[in-house]
């Protein structure tokens, strides 16, 4: 199982469990949390899809894709996740999630800055990329304040972000 952190910081990224299922969909609740999705990807059924998935992709060789748990250390309770999918060729596209009740508390730039870090130490990522709603202003702050470069609307419904290493 792989987990990462800091020496000193207050978060633990880790692989996904199946016992994860109710605190993942715990994370995925809330109106706010939910403005950027297509209702049909608020429900139960697409959580537990979602988490298979994370741990389909766990068992694949050779793993190409990395979506991790986002845990506070001082209590254990599972608040976001994070991950890099399709780490090849120096490049990844970054994503992340938080539960509302974590948000404004840098918990997300602090789970970003390990999840680069391990792309470009363990998988060799120069290059990452990410997508986002025009209207997420967090994410586009967060992505601001780790370096990405917003890059001009593709589609008129996602800002594609990039950071070079």
């Amino acid at each position: 199982m792989l987990i990462l952190a800091e020496p000193d910081g207050r978060l633990r990224l880790r692989d996904f469990r199946e016992s994860d299922l109710d605190a993942y969909l715990a994370v995925r609740k809330g109106a706010a949390f939910g403005r950027h999705y297509a209702p049909e990807q608020m429900g139960a059924d697409f959580c537990a899809r979602l988490l298979a998935g994370f741990l389909a992709q766990q068992r694949r060789v050779p793993r190409r894709d990395w979506q991790l748990a986002i845990e506070r250390i001082d209590d254990g309770a599972l608040i976001g996740s994070v991950g890099l999918r399709g780490a090849d060729d120096g490049e990844a596209e970054f994503g992340i999630e938080l539960t509302e009740t974590a948000w404004r508390q840098g918990y997300a730039r602090e789970a970003a800055r390990l999840m680069l870090a391990f792309g470009r130490e363990r998988l060799a990522c120069r290059r990452f990329r990410a997508h986002c709603a025009p209207g997420n202003v967090a994410m586009l702050l967060l992505a601001q304040r780790l370096g990405f470069d917003m890059q001009p609307l593709r589609d008129g419904r996602r800002l594609d972000l990039l950071l070079a290493a």
